[in-house]
């Protein structure tokens, strides 16, 4: 498994582009792992 590369993804989902991945923030800037963890599975890139 490439760590790396699942790092960086998660780091652009979370800190550059949760809209892309259509995450919903609370007003603390956490996101449910279970949302996270659905959005990097549905994604193609």
């Amino acid at each position: 498994m490439d760590y790396t590369g699942l790092s960086k993804e998660i780091s652009y989902a979370l800190r550059h582009a949760p809209w892309e991945y259509e995450l919903e923030m609370d007003e603390e800037g956490w996101v449910p792992v279970e949302q996270l963890l659905s959005a990097l599975h549905s994604d193609k890139k």
